[in-house]
């Protein structure tokens, strides 16, 4: 077991690597709940992968990541993990998005017969044909659900239009075809391959022992076999640097029009640091469009605008992905014409950036005092990063302005797609 600290944060950290390549991370604080999640590295946007040595590639359906983490709930001897937890006073669920799967709880007591039931969740898989058939029809209708909502509609054709070849363009459900199509086989070829601890993490957050906590998982794994593993390959397609398609309408009985707009730019490179890449261009969206940016007086006044307009960057492969999204009332061509010229705008101001930074290195602070908000910040920087950024808080003390816009002066926001969701009159 390895001490770590967040520099700057007075947040320790207790590493640990087992034998089966689990990677654990313990981060006590004197909170009077405790938070545990798993995490397989395994999410909606991988559909081909392989391990290392073997000759070909296995396919599977879009939406077996999410199809998967429905059915680790159901067992053979037909206990729920969420009814344990239940039953001993804490919250149970998961999550799947594009690049992982999760399963977690939050409790004050029982931590030890809940973590075995985490544990157990994620270990036990128990597939059949016929348990199998009845998900199909569970997921099917809550697919059918989006495929009624303006946003999950224009979302999803926004990624049809923006990546040619990246898995990121399938949404983590699937289509009502993928989900369908999903078999037992496909689930346990998925389990056999992204659920092996050695691709997978556990962080714990709360008031904990973390020595106690390592022995108990270490002695839980003493009942399972798991060899070690070669490395898991998962296919990747070179992605041009253009779009699909620019614009797509979108006919649909709607009384309001649903617009998104998506930015596909290369990552620059001038900042090397990966995290701080990322920061510098979430800064760019901060500027343009966050609280203290001059389009929020815009927006505010617009009467052509029904909902909030929502912005958010993703990083997908080696390009970023930036995304707006708002309902108007019959403009949508105004609406673009104004996202795109506010991102074409490169007037930034000194005491601006230093507000958001400050802000920030608060909101940073204030999710380290839960411990839900740690495991997180942990898991997604594992997963990103691939460990800990320990140094963050330094980092981003020492964000520098002019670094800021040569970092993001070299953005090409040539490559848009925008798809409009309107009643056909």
């Amino acid at each position: 077991m390895e001490k770590k600290n967040y520099e700057g944060l007075d947040l320790d950290v207790y590493e640990e690597v087992l034998d089966n390549g689990l990677r654990i991370y313990i981060s006590p604080i004197e909170r009077h709940t405790i938070h545990a999640r798993i995490t397989t590295f395994f999410g909606g946007s991988t559909l081909e992968f392989k391990l290392d040595g073997d000759s070909s590639f296995i396919k599977v359906p879009g939406g077996v990541a999410h199809f998967l983490e429905h059915k680790m709930f159901e067992k053979e001897d037909g206990n729920d993990p969420l009814a344990v937890y239940e039953n001993n006073g804490a919250s149970g669920n998961a999550f799947t998005n594009e690049f992982v799967t999760a399963y977690h709880f939050t409790g004050a007591g029982h931590f030890y017969e809940n973590l075995e039931t985490l544990l157990k969740a994620v270990h036990e898989p128990y597939f059949t044909d016929e348990n199998v058939l009845k998900e199909k029809g569970i997921i099917s209708q809550e697919k059918k659900q989006d495929l009624d909502n303006p946003f999950s509609i224009v979302y999803e054709r926004c990624l049809v239009n923006t990546f040619f070849f990246f898995f990121f363009k399938n949404t983590v459900l699937g289509s009502l075809d993928d989900i369908n199509s999903i078999t037992k086989e496909d689930l346990y070829n998925c389990y056999n391959t992204f659920y092996h601890p050695s691709n997978m993490i556990l962080t714990v957050s709360g008031d904990v022992n973390p020595k106690e906590v390592i022995d108990f998982v270490k002695k839980f794994y003493k009942d399972y076999d798991f060899k070690k593993r070669p490395k898991i390959i998962v296919k990747e397609k070179k992605e041009p640097l253009t779009v699909v398609k620019e614009k797509d309408i979108i006919h649909m009985d709607n009384l309001s029009k649903e617009v998104m707009i998506s930015y596909k730019i290369k990552r620059p490179t001038y900042v090397k640091d990966e995290y701080l890449n990322r920061i510098y261009f979430s800064f760019l969206l901060d500027l343009k469009f966050g609280a203290i940016s001059k389009i929020v007086d815009v927006f505010a006044n617009d009467a052509n605008l029904i909902s909030p307009v929502s912005s958010y960057l993703e990083p997908v492969g080696d390009y970023y992905m930036i995304i707006f999204n708002a309902t108007v009332k019959d403009d949508a061509d105004s609406f673009i014409n104004l996202v795109d010229k506010t991102m074409k705008e490169d007037e930034y101001s000194l005491d601006s950036f230093n507000l958001i930074k400050k802000a920030i290195l608060n909101s940073i602070i204030l999710s380290t005092e839960n411990a839900s908000g740690i495991c997180s910040m942990i898991a997604n920087q594992v997963y990103f990063y691939g460990a800990p950024i320990y140094d963050m808080h330094d980092k981003l003390k020492n964000l520098d302005f002019e670094t800021f816009k040569k970092a993001t002066s070299g953005a090409d926001l040539s490559n848009r797609s925008v798809v409009v969701l309107e009643s056909e009159d």
